[in-house]
């Protein structure tokens, strides 16, 4: 009695060391080509050859080293944990992942070999010399807004002759849910790093002439908005692959809310800073994985002329990327505004606006009030967005 929304999408993106960039515009491309079969309710999978390679320059101590040599070696000692530390694919620009639009997808953890590129009727790996060895085949995922997605299995099939790839599977459980997954998986949001790896000098045809000035500047944006679970040690964060760790029940689970604010200084952000402290609609708890939250209150200081532009920009990225439609909207006259989203699955009733507060030590400040229920409970919530004097 239950029936669920499947996407799959195969690639099989531009090849060779070097082309991060192709690679990610060329998924940027098919995302958006495919647009209309992803809605938010859909399990949506983006599997095949994506071409992405081991990249030793990303540790200091192999900069220098052989790379094809060097990756072997660690192939050889089985040392998987070492060899996905230098995938490019997960260790990429944070930025990167973002414009190419894989914030919202998952990849399960590597725990085979590379699967690229193997001498052709050999069983087994032997790494053919004239490409380093790499993890090219991979499966990509993205939860649906109603579902709880569980990856059970990931594997390679070394045993595979007739190609210079082996082939690659991964198996995954579906239910219905809030958007969660779980098992040995990467979140792509947040597995980037915050600064570019060394590159070799591109070509010229590689980059547009303001291409690395826009880039440097997202780097930066990413470094202002970043991770606001960074002071949080990493031994600290527990994943979500035991699903006991959740509530017993969904009428269990408590209610998950996101408050944001930033002062605009009369600019307007940059998409990838919109996307970088929206945090893609995701509330971060202390000892587990980022999950979707249900309501989400953004409050916007010094905002100026640009106010209907940030606005529609904010319910775009909220709406289509993690499925939260606007419930209240109270506009400010004050330089500022503050808006309230929700999840589809959130009743929301008795939302009120209070009047706009100016004069004194007060620049503006307004409240609005709502209810929400979820899982037989109801909540009631007020948001109360300031601007103080200075």
């Amino acid at each position: 009695d239950k029936s669920y929304r499947l996407a799959f999408v195969g690639c099989h993106l531009p090849a060779h060391e070097g082309k991060l960039e192709k690679r990610n515009g060329a998924l940027r491309q098919i995302l958006d080509a495919f647009q209309s079969f992803l809605s938010g309710e859909a399990v949506v999978f983006t599997f095949g050859d994506l071409n992405y390679r081991i990249n030793t320059t990303y540790v200091d101590a192999l900069k220098d080293a052989d790379a094809w040599a060097t990756v072997v070696r660690l192939t050889t000692g089985r040392s998987v944990p070492r060899l996905a530390a230098l995938d490019e694919l997960t260790r990429q620009p944070q930025v990167n992942i973002d414009a190419c639009g894989l914030a919202a997808f998952w990849t399960p953890a590597l725990s085979f070999l590379p699967t690229f590129k193997c001498i052709k009727g050999v069983a087994g790996l032997r790494y053919d010399r004239g490409r380093v060895p790499s993890y090219t085949d991979r499966v990509l995922f993205r939860p649906g807004s109603n579902t709880d997605v569980t990856c059970v299995a990931h594997e390679s099939v070394p045993a595979v002759t007739s190609s210079d790839h082996k082939p690659v599977s991964a198996a995954f459980e579906i239910s219905v849910g809030f958007g969660n997954v779980h098992g040995d998986i990467v979140d792509l949001a947040t597995s980037g790093s915050d600064e570019p790896p060394p590159a070799a000098p591109a070509r010229p045809e590689a980059a547009g002439p303001n291409q690395h000035a826009r880039i440097a500047q997202e780097i930066d944006a990413r470094q202002r908005w970043g991770d606001p679970q960074a002071h949080i040690p990493e031994g600290e964060r527990v994943q979500l692959s035991d699903r006991s760790s959740e509530a017993s029940s969904s009428r269990d689970r408590p209610l998950r809310v996101l408050a944001v604010t930033l002062n605009c200084s009369d600019a307007l952000p940059r998409t990838v800073e919109l996307r970088a402290f929206l945090r893609h609609g995701r509330v971060a708890r202390r000892g587990t994985r980022d999950v979707l939250a249900d309501v989400v209150a953004v409050t916007l200081q010094d905002v100026g002329r640009c106010a209907p532009i940030l606005v529609a920009m904010i319910e775009a990225h909220l709406s289509q990327h993690e499925r939260v439609p606007n419930a209240c909207i109270a506009h400010l006259q004050a330089r500022m505004f503050l808006l309230v989203f929700r999840r589809r699955d959130v009743a929301v009733s008795d939302a009120t606006h209070g009047r706009v507060i100016t004069g004194g030590l007060v620049k503006g400040a307004c409240c609005a009030a709502l209810t929400c229920a979820i899982a037989d409970r109801s909540y009631r919530l007020a948001f109360i967005g300031c601007h103080l004097v200075t």
